[in-house]
């Protein structure tokens, strides 16, 4: 809701389209259809019974009826669900079949972490607002977002920022830049990067602008990691017919999704190359995130062939990322701290505050209403 209200707000509507996502999911060699809005598509679905289908029914028409109460993007909206796993909440209200085959592919292929590693109130905020739930992707990339909201600021590029010092009732940003040392002195500072990064940051902070509780929560902070390989291909023939087909049932899986980039391809229908993505979950990620390219991507490329034969061998690598923090991993607890740092950050006028993705959900619903909060913060201070 708050990216759409941006898009209106910023002029940038016009770009955001939905996308009909038809999913497949794959278990010991079988491939099944799954569209997420579809009731008849979930009745056909083979790989759990009918019993099953029926108290997972049950317990999202449940869920439904509170959506009003969960917000993905606020923590303190979901502190009360913060108590258990993921895991945990399948085994005890749901089933094996229901968990491994519908509970992890929503979650693990999107997030790459394990679902045992992560509160249910992850899981139940989901399901609360999956009646009628709808995609959608930003024509020209997502990163129109932040452009859109840069229209009228002085952005700098370029330097390496490498501490953050108060200095009376001022900030100074130490860094290095193309032109040397820099050393900037500001009213108030937003920090907006991962945990990790902001604790390195402000470490010469006294504690009046980071507690001893906002530094254990940013220093505890887990990340999953991801390692993303891209390929061209010749143009599939058939063509797939799904946006992305997600490993299923149980085990450790490596690869965490298969992803076909066609709903997004040239609009003219002449381009006869695609592109195709391997996503590897977090564990597979550390264990090769030091491989080579041409190691990465035989390997990612078998593990997509594994779910999706027809996948041609001379696929040629279009771009590979390596991310050791890639997505902030919401263990059962977070919730509950996030709501304790934000209410710490809103306790009085500081110099420093903190947004992000960690403070909410790993959304951008999330990473954007964490921002709003801070510059509503920083308004209202100024007023007063």
């Amino acid at each position: 809701p708050r990216v759409l209200e941006l898009a209106q707000r910023l002029d940038f509507s016009q770009l955001i389209t939905e996308l009909n996502r038809i999913t497949g999911l794959h278990t010991q060699g079988h491939l099944a259809h799954m569209n997420v809005g579809s009731l008849v598509s979930f009745l056909k679905f083979p790989f759990i019974s009918l019993r099953e289908k029926m108290k997972m029914a049950t317990w999202t028409g449940g869920l439904t009826l509170k959506r009003g109460r969960y917000d993905l993007a606020v923590p303190g909206t979901m502190a009360e669900l913060d108590h258990r796993s993921i895991g945990d909440l399948a085994r005890q209200q749901l089933t094996e079949g229901i968990y491994h085959n519908l509970i992890r592919p929503g979650i693990e292929p999107f997030w790459y972490f394990d679902c045992e590693d992560v509160s249910a109130a992850l899981v139940e905020a989901l399901t609360a607002h999956a009646a009628g739930a709808e995609f959608y992707y930003i024509s020209g990339g997502i990163d129109q977002i932040c452009s859109r909201m840069l229209d009228d600021l002085a952005v700098h590029t370029g330097a390496e920022i490498t501490g953050i010092e108060s200095q009376e009732q001022t900030v100074e940003i130490l860094g290095r830049g193309k032109g040397g040392d820099i050393c900037e002195r500001f009213d108030r500072v937003v920090i907006a990067t991962t945990a990790t990064v902001a604790h390195q940051l402000t470490q010469a902070l006294p504690s009046a602008e980071v507690s001893p509780e906002q530094r254990a929560f940013l220093q505890s902070q887990r990340y999953a990691a991801n390692v993303h390989i891209c390929y061209r291909m010749a143009r599939l023939e058939p063509s797939p017919k799904l946006n992305a087909i997600f490993p299923c049932g149980p085990g450790r899986h490596p690869l965490a999704a298969l992803s076909f980039h066609r709903p997004k391809s040239d609009p003219t229908g002449q381009k006869e190359t695609e592109l195709v993505s391997v996503y590897l979950s977090d564990p597979e990620s550390l264990r090769v995130m030091h491989w080579s390219d041409e190691a990465l991507s035989a390997h990612g490329l078998q593990l997509g062939q594994g779910v999706y034969p027809a996948l041609p061998q001379d696929a040629e690598i279009f771009h590979i990322s390596r991310r050791r923090e890639a997505i902030p991993v919401h263990g059962v607890g977070r919730y509950r701290l996030a709501v304790d740092f934000q209410r710490v950050q809103a306790e009085r006028q500081r110099a420093v505050y903190f947004c992000g993705d960690y403070l909410a959900t790993s959304t951008v619903d999330g990473a954007i209403a964490t921002g709003l909060t801070v510059a509503d913060l920083i308004g209202a201070n100024s007023l007063s």
